[in-house]
């Protein structure tokens, strides 16, 4: 088996190259690994890399390719992999975010590396649309007006973190449009209209770095969790976030008559008004999408705690 690190220089506040190299090289060595470290060059490159690795990939010679940086630099690596055979997917967190990664386990399990490299891997689902495909959470609303005014904060000051861009991207978010008047089509049979805080389609529980958002979604069933806030005022809006952060909103009450959840295995959104939708913290303006699932469409490598809970969770 041969194991490829591909390390974004560029994610994070330090290069992960300098913080993590060694620590990867160490561990390879100690364990006898035959294995590969390449830095990527330019937006789209890790993609390239784990596409050649997959095409050289079989079943004498599999491969484990790690993303080393942040949630882009996983999207980039996934976009390659999605129904790669003779491959598994891992991530080595170094972003502002890395919000797939936090499903499965904890910050500190991952950067385990001499452990976490050598953990098992389970199959977990992708997300499909006609712009690009995902891993964790598509979105449209306040959150993706959020998203879109964070990536622009975090371009102009590369030294501030992802949760402080974002927090000062919530501020700008709620001065602008917080709603969308939306059409929705699910697994082309239900057909649901209204204006809209969140909309979302999760595969994955985080996003937002840290924003734990779709609390009960399971990256390994085969169906997406789609979630949607009503529109209110931008006061009760203010109330509302703190709860929709942290995902207690999705359990209590006083919350129901603004939730609507739904699973399913595709989504048709169109907006009235031209709309920025978030695929995996990248941003594009649409008036029409679909997300769809693609089920086991991956090997994910997680900690060997992730594997004990799902067990313990089946025997009870």
């Amino acid at each position: 088996m041969k194991y490829l690190f591909i390390i974004n220089p560029a994610a994070g506040k330090q290069n992960p190259m300098d913080v993590l190299g060694e620590d990867i090289r160490a561990a390879c060595e100690r364990s006898g690994l035959d294995y590969e470290i390449k830095l990527t060059e330019h937006q789209g490159h890790a993609t390239e890399i784990a596409h050649k690795a997959a095409e050289a990939a079989t079943a004498e010679n599999p491969v484990r390719v790690f993303s080393v940086g942040g949630d882009g630099t996983l999207c980039e690596t996934a976009n390659a992999l999605f129904g790669a055979e003779h491959c598994e997917l891992g991530c080595i967190p170094c972003g502002s975010g890395n919000d797939f990664n936090k499903t499965f386990g904890t910050k500190e399990e991952f950067l385990d590396v001499e452990k976490y490299i050598l953990c098992p891997s389970v199959a977990v689902d992708g997300i499909t649309s006609q712009h690009m495909n995902a891993i964790n959470i598509c979105s449209l609303g306040l959150d993706a007006n959020i998203c879109d005014h964070a990536n622009r904060i975090k371009e102009n000051n590369k030294k501030l973190s992802g949760p402080k861009a974002y927090n000062k991207a919530v501020v700008k978010g709620l001065l602008g449009r917080i709603y969308n008047t939306l059409k929705i089509t699910i697994d082309d049979d239900r057909v649901i209209e209204g204006k809209y805080l969140f909309s979302l389609a999760a595969n994955g529980q985080y996003y937002g770095s840290g924003w734990r958002s779709a609390p009960v979604a399971d990256p390994s069933d085969g169906q997406l969790d789609f979630i949607f806030i009503n529109k209110m005022t931008r006061l009760r809006a203010l109330t509302v976030i703190p709860a929709y952060k942290s995902g207690k909103y999705f359990f209590k009450k006083k919350y129901k008559n603004i939730l609507t959840h739904i699973r399913g295995k595709k989504i048709r959104i169109q907006s009235v008004k031209p709309s920025v939708v978030n695929i995996d913290g990248e941003c594009a303006a649409i008036n029409d999408i679909t997300f769809e699932v693609m089920p086991g469409a991956l090997r994910f490598i997680v900690p060997q705690s992730y594997i004990d809970a799902r067990k313990n969770s089946e025997e009870k």
